[in-house]
């Protein structure tokens, strides 16, 4: 008789988990709920799945019902702005059900977004000891270690991310060419540019980011080749202004006073380009002549301002020191 059930039990269609979790009689309405809850979400309708919420939960379900419903919930008080609700609900989500990575995640990204990458990074962490090649977890600590000033770190995971994207998302790489350049990792970050042009073959950023690893080196002329090319792709003032203190710092002071002038000419009150023209004046040996271009440049913004007034103050840094940030 065992052996005919079993046989029959094994001719049933295959039915959903879902079914056998949530079918037992004492469950259906609450059941039916969730099923209009989970339709509504799929719809992207939020004002049904958080109007059907409260009906739902004051029928006390079952706590695999509440997990799927939280993570609705949470998603939808996300979308409306209440990131505050969100919050909330994630985190008693979190302590009812510690092993759903959905929860920690998106608290995470919470974190993140709001400037608190160091509640952030441990729920990333959580989030990858349950699924380590969770790209989006990955992304996200690496942007929370970046914050918080741990760019070995930051570094370690950027790279992670854009293995698991296979090269192909430009905007992440440049990221991480932009994480590597701060951790003075110039052979990574110049890596990071060469996959990127092979994705965006005419983008300005790669040979900004071959700039600046260079300049790093102190190869200042290799620099400015890369610049030439960022510029040809995008010609802006900074871009401008970047490629003339590359010629100062390699030893063309001249040649960086002509580049500033020519964005004096279009404003006469570029707090960068007198900047650097003065800088240029000076270590030609005319100081007087560059004190009113670092007074002009005092108008500028805090590192402009603070840089022209080391110089008129008589205490003027080296030009790698004026140059750094």
């Amino acid at each position: 008789m065992r052996s005919v059930l079993l046989f029959l039990l094994l001719l049933l269609p295959a039915a959903p988990a879902r079914a056998f979790l949530f079918g037992r009689s004492a469950d259906k309405a609450a059941g039916a709920r969730l099923g209009e809850m989970r339709g509504a979400f799929e719809k992207g309708d939020c004002a049904a799945v958080l109007a059907a919420a409260d009906t739902f939960l004051r029928a006390k379900p079952p706590a695999a019902m509440r997990e799927e419903a939280f993570g609705y919930m949470g998603r939808c008080y996300e979308a409306s702005g209440s990131t505050d609700k969100a919050i909330s609900l994630y985190q008693l989500s979190l302590g009812l059900h510690p092993e759903n990575k959905l929860f920690a995640s998106r608290l995470a990204l919470i974190y993140n977004a709001a400037g608190f990458p160091e509640n952030a990074a441990p729920l990333f962490l959580k989030v990858l000891a349950l699924k380590p090649d969770d790209l989006e977890a990955n992304l996200g600590l690496a942007r929370a270690y970046a914050a918080l000033g741990f760019l070995a770190r930051a570094a370690e995971f950027y790279g992670k991310a854009v293995e698991l994207q296979n090269y192909r998302d430009p905007a992440i790489l440049d990221e991480y060419a932009r994480c590597l350049l701060r951790k003075r990792d110039w052979a990574g970050a110049a890596v990071a540019a060469a996959r990127g042009r092979e994705v965006t073959p005419r983008s300005a950023a790669w040979p900004i980011t071959e700039a600046r690893a260079s300049a790093g080196q102190g190869e200042y002329f290799k620099a400015v080749e890369a610049m030439d090319a960022a510029i040809r792709y995008e010609s802006s003032r900074r871009f401008r202004l970047e490629r003339a203190l590359y010629l100062l710092l390699g030893g063309l002071p001249r040649r960086a006073i002509e580049a500033a002038e020519a964005e004096l000419k279009l404003d006469p009150q570029d707090a960068l380009a007198s900047q650097v023209k003065g800088m240029a004046l000076y270590a030609l040996g005319s100081k007087a002549e560059a004190s009113p271009y670092f007074a002009a440049a005092l108008k500028g913004g805090p590192f402009t301002a603070k840089v022209a007034g080391a110089f008129l103050g008589g205490a003027a840094p080296g030009p790698e020191e004026a140059c750094k940030k």
